[in-house]
């Protein structure tokens, strides 16, 4: 199955928010990676709509509509279409100067969809389902095959309107803009390139294109006639015409999940107009975000307004002969799981009891049991529970702690309330003596000197406060090895300047001594000299 949905790795935090989020929970962490299970995901686009480090994206198609610059091709613009775009009629005009011999609305397929669903509902007493939203039939094949019964057996609008322009038009590559993601999967057999609104947008800056330049161009006949309501709230329903006792708006992937599991307590006689998203697809994931759902539900109705003023033929869905019907099958995966196993993997997360199971949803899953299954999948770790985690972390701290080879206090208003084995040894059968000790440490006092029978122990202290003002934590870190090389050391320093002092003192005498000989020599020299001296000069007076 071709992979749509992306994770970057680089910028994945682990914050576990795209599977809590995930209504069919396809996302799988395990071993510092995390991914969509792209044949179990739905393409609902919530995971990249809800992740805050904005690692969730889609395939992006942008670079492919450059094969199709310059040679005819069929471009269908879903409805929505003018919500998005704030100058559509000229966003228009810059596909048909890429070389769209045509850039009809969607809404065309919409009303073919809606002829033949008021068809199907004629003599029918069934309740049935809306298929117009691929993620609604991908979470019956998927997860919900008991409702397959009730889904209308037609293609989506995107897809019967890419049938309907190649046979109106020509055998054209067809080209398709909306703002959901699953468009993608779902056209795969009928249109050649399924592109959202965000793509198109980025394709038209990357054009380096002055939109607001543009003429106005509007779109080709013929003109739907109801189905451009079909982007907003009960739009479906509203092209039917029924009785509106009979007809139910259900929006929101979990609000589906539960009229799946409910369908056969429903009756009979309703029609579901089914959406993943609220507000309809005004509110698609891939449509901009900077716009409220009113705002854009005004505009949809403003543009139908002026678009009615634009002469031109109308489609006529009861002359259209075309094959629209599609089947659906299960695609639900059956998983059997030993129940031992599972009970194994709770019980490696420390619920060794159903009393433990929290059943919390803080990992992303429903239920404990949900998380171990997933676990024994391959799709989740056991870290991902957070009571599994703290309690391992815990155990780990406990024993480092343990196995602290320095005394560990723990004290509150002075008096001791846990010591580690450290600390039992050093203070056996002294308590006078610990509470001494605490008190000096309050005092400040650091390092700590502490005389027990004639030795002597020194220890450095690091004190910090417990949270909510439980107590204080004393670390007292031995460093009585180290004061005794630092004392011996002192000592032997103090001992060499000595004996370097005396060492000097004895050659400065021996300097003086050396001097004062030196000098009596000296002087006796300069004595004959002189005499010399004086005979030399009576000789030369000769």
């Amino acid at each position: 199955m071709k992979k749509l949905i992306l994770t970057q790795e680089i910028s994945c935090q682990y914050c576990y928010k795209c599977l809590r989020n995930c209504p069919v929970k396809s996302i799988m962490f395990n071993r510092g990676k995390s991914y969509v299970i792209d044949d179990e995901c739905i393409l609902c686009g919530v995971c990249i709509e809800v992740c805050p480090q904005r690692a969730r994206t889609y395939v992006r198609s942008t670079h492919l509509l450059d094969s199709f610059k310059g040679k005819p091709f069929l471009v269908s613009i879903a409805p929505s279409f003018f919500a998005h775009f704030d100058e559509p009629f000229k966003v228009i005009t810059f596909l048909k100067n890429l070389g769209a011999v045509a850039v009809q609305e969607t809404a065309v397929g919409a009303d073919i969809v809606s002829h033949h669903y008021k068809k199907f509902i004629e003599g029918r007493k069934k309740t049935f389902i809306t298929t117009a939203c691929p993620v609604v039939f991908e979470l019956a094949e998927k997860y919900y095959p008991e409702v397959i019964p009730y889904l209308a057996p037609f293609l989506s609008p995107m897809n019967v309107h890419a049938i309907f322009m190649k046979n109106y038009f020509g055998d054209f590559p067809v080209v398709y803009f909306g703002p959901c993601i699953a468009k993608k999967r779902d056209g795969e057999d009928y249109v050649d390139l399924a592109m959202t609104y965000e793509e198109l947008s980025s394709y038209i800056e990357r054009s380096n294109v002055n939109i607001e330049e543009l003429e106005e161009s509007f779109p080709t006949p013929p003109y739907p006639q109801r189905g451009r309501v079909y982007p907003v709230s009960g739009g479906i329903n509203s092209t039917l015409e029924g009785s509106w006792e009979n007809y139910l708006v259900v929006e929101g992937v979990e609000n589906i999940i539960r009229v799946f599991e409910n369908i056969s307590s429903y009756g009979e006689g309703f029609v579901i107009e089914a959406s993943s998203c609220f507000g309809g697809c005004i509110n698609g994931p891939a449509i901009r975000k900077d716009m409220g759902i009113l705002e854009k539900r005004r505009r949809i109705l403003s543009y139908m307004e002026k678009l009615r003023e634009v002469e031109g033929e109308s489609i006529k869905p009861q002359l259209i002969d075309l094959d629209i019907k599609r089947n659906f099958s299960s695609q639900k995966k059956i998983i059997e799981i030993p129940e031992e196993r599972i009970r194994k993997v709770l019980r490696e997360m420390g619920k060794d009891n159903p009393k433990k199971e929290l059943n919390c949803g803080a990992c992303g899953y429903p239920t404990c049991r949900d998380k171990a299954i997933a676990v024994i999948l391959g799709k989740a770790e056991k870290e991902m529970c957070i009571t599994y985690l703290i309690d391992k972390v815990s155990s780990v701290s406990n024993a480092i702690i343990e196995e602290f080879p320095n005394i560990v206090i723990i004290y509150k208003n002075g008096k001791p309330i846990y010591l580690n084995p450290a600390g039992e040894d050093f203070f056996y059968n002294k308590e006078a003596l610990l509470d001494f000790v605490i008190e000096e440490i309050d005092s400040g006092k650091n390092p700590l000197e502490i005389s027990i029978d004639g030795d002597e122990y020194y220890f450095f202290v690091k004190t910090f406060n417990l949270p909510d003002d439980n107590g204080k934590v004393a670390l007292l870190l031995d460093i009585t090895n180290e004061k005794k090389r630092e004392d011996e050391l002192n000592k032997l320093k103090k001992e060499s300047a000595e004996k370097i002092e005396e060492l000097i003192n004895r050659q400065m005498l021996l300097a003086q001594e050396i001097a004062s000989l030196l000098g009596e020599s000296i002087a006796e020299t300069k004595s004959q000299f002189a005499q010399f001296r004086k005979v030399l000069e009576e000789d030369a007076n000769l």
